[in-house]
């Protein structure tokens, strides 16, 4: 029987009562907005730039970041995710964007996030070409070295107090907070599970106020409502020597927070809903998509670029919800801080302590999430090699342990962050192992019942070169069958007017042969299809015979969806 996920207490299709979406909306952006006020600070006052300046790109990015999530909680053409997902100010630009506004100012840096933008746009519409090198055990990869890089520095704040409290007030604060989130978790309903953000960061700071380490002076003097001004930055046109020397950079940040972005989205369908279903890459594209749509809009008012929230999963495993007017509300909330200096005085002003035990939780709880998507992709030896080198490569140059004295410069800028030297590490290494694979064998058709008969005589020919006896050759064709009659039922409806092309492509991997069918796109997924034949006794109709034959026949099913394309990997095992 398949498995289902009790945790799971509202699906995104399912709908909170809307006083308890508004509560879970701020506990989904309550760390959010703390976080990216630490960037844009970070980012202005080291850029050498102005407090008006700082107000601003705040405030923008809180706008743009509150819309970007409420639009991705839909599916317009092919923008959005359909997923509660968070759309926040990117922290892995900070290093390339503070060197953009000291050699030119806003005006380049929006420039910049222009051009990177664009190149994450074409990137994303191409992505059924990079399958082979995005794979689940890549997206697996970046989610630990995510969690893994920034743990230090969250736990490095569970001591941070003000000057003057009392040193025991860290420990003491630290361990209320995490004993509350642990307990929730652990031993609480769903129904309560839901609300452990908020009552964990609530009863730390409760507990911190004794102790002085809750300082509302920043709150009390703010106003309740307030909008900064500032003017326009412009785009620098120039294509100086500054710009072309700044922009690999970009390019390659961009890059590696596409691959955390990616995987996160991977990860945000797989823990969504109570039956697991299989990955839909059309999601990945679609988020992807209002991304760069919203990184476009940043560069336009001069704000920082953007990212999906790398906790986005996390909170879902952790809370148990996954609805998507949750991440509507939670946009909302966005939206309505920025025109409340003292709504984000109140945010940013909860301990470092309170939150790093909550972080703590949530990485670790991230962590987990890229081990799952690891082993869900397939372990063998080599992968692992991958998977563990890629790691320690990016802890060791996140703490600066590999070849510090020899990293200056740009250099350092771009290698200092351990998500992207793993991520690197992870994505060439990859693309090792399918360079030196056995070359894959193709045959190009028609999607359509007169082409059995070609499919047929190349699998018989695979299958023979391969060295297999006849009873595997047998299973390698009916494979080979029953996935064409599946992927031929998807689209009856449409058959008699398009005439669908296919490619198919084969090459042994480790006693098995490995099968890629590319397709035109349909809607149903027959992976998702295999897996709800098990909870289903009685067969409906004659399509699912092929569904019971290919699950028989095969040892792995993958399918993947993108945008005009499908791609289903079938692995047959055999012998001599």
């Amino acid at each position: 029987m398949a498995q289902v996920n009790e945790h799971i207490l509202y699906q995104p299709d399912e709908q909170p009562p809307p006083l308890a979406s508004l509560g879970l909306g701020f506990q989904q952006v309550v760390g959010l907005l703390a976080a990216m006020a630490a960037t844009t600070s970070i980012v202005a006052r080291a850029g050498g730039q102005s407090e008006d300046y700082l107000a601003w790109i705040f405030f923008a990015a809180l706008v743009i970041c509150g819309l970007g999530t409420i639009f991705q909680t839909y599916r317009i053409w092919r923008f959005g995710s359909g997923y509660a997902t968070n759309v926040v100010t990117a922290t892995a630009f900070i290093a390339v964007c503070i060197t953009a506004l000291l050699e030119g100012g806003p005006a380049i840096l929006s420039s910049l996030i222009v051009v990177s933008a664009l190149v994450q746009f074409v990137l994303i519409s191409r992505l059924s070409l990079l399958r082979r090198i995005i794979t689940p055990v890549v997206a697996g990869t970046v989610l630990m070295l995510l969690s893994s890089t920034i743990i230090s520095v969250v736990l490095g704040r569970l001591s941070d107090v003000p000057e003057g409290a009392p040193l025991a007030g860290a420990p003491i604060v630290a361990a209320v907070t995490l004993g509350i989130v642990l307990g929730l978790r652990l031993f609480a309903s769903p129904a309560l599970q839901q609300w452990t953000p908020v009552i964990g960061i609530l009863v730390g700071c409760s507990v911190a106020i004794p102790f002085g380490l809750y300082d509302f002076s920043g709150a009390v003097e703010a106003p309740w409502v307030g909008i900064p001004s500032n003017s326009w930055p412009g785009f620098d046109l120039s294509l100086s020597a500054s710009f072309w020397a700044l922009l690999p950079g970009f390019v390659i940040v961009n890059l590696a927070v596409m691959i955390n972005s990616i995987s996160d989205t991977v990860a945000i369908q797989q823990v969504s809903w109570r039956r697991p279903r299989a990955t839909d890459f059309r999601v990945v594209q679609g988020a992807h998509n209002l991304v760069v749509v919203t990184n476009l809009i940043a560069a336009l008012v001069g704000t920082l670029p953007n990212m999906i929230g790398a906790a986005s999963s996390a909170r879902v495993f952790l809370t148990g919800v996954a609805a998507r007017r949750v991440g509507v509300y939670g946009g909302g909330i966005l939206i309505a801080a920025a025109f409340s200096p003292k709504l984000i005085a109140l945010v940013i002003a909860i301990p470092r302590p309170v939150m790093a035990a909550y972080l703590t939780v949530m990485l670790s709880l991230l962590f987990v999430q890229g081990m799952r998507t690891v082993f869900q992709g397939g372990l063998d030896a080599r992968k692992a090699t991958v998977v563990g080198v890629s790691l320690w490569i990016g802890v060791g140059f996140q703490n600066q342990i590999i070849f510090p004295e020899m990293l200056s410069g740009t250099w350092e800028t771009l290698l200092s962050n351990g998500m992207t030297t793993g991520a690197v590490s992870v994505i060439l290494l990859t693309l090792l192992m399918e360079l030196t694979a056995q070359r894959r064998r193709r045959l190009k058709t028609e999607l359509d019942v007169s082409a059995l008969s070609r499919i047929d005589a190349f699998l018989q020919e695979v299958g023979s070169k391969a060295g297999w006896n006849e009873a595997s050759i047998e299973r390698l064709r009916s494979a080979g069958e029953e996935t064409i009659s599946s992927l031929l039922s998807q689209g009856d409806d449409h058959a008699a007017s398009n005439r669908q092309r296919l490619m198919l492509s084969a090459r042994r991997v480790d006693g098995k042969i490995e099968l890629e069918f590319m397709a035109t796109s349909e809607e149903e997924n027959l992976e998702d299809r295999l897996a709800y034949l098990s909870d289903e006794p009685d067969m409906q109709d004659e399509r699912e015979i092929s569904f019971r034959l290919l699950r028989h026949y095969a040892s792995s099913v993958q399918h993947r969806k993108y945008q005009d394309i499908d791609i289903v990997t079938v692995e047959v095992t055999g012998s001599r």
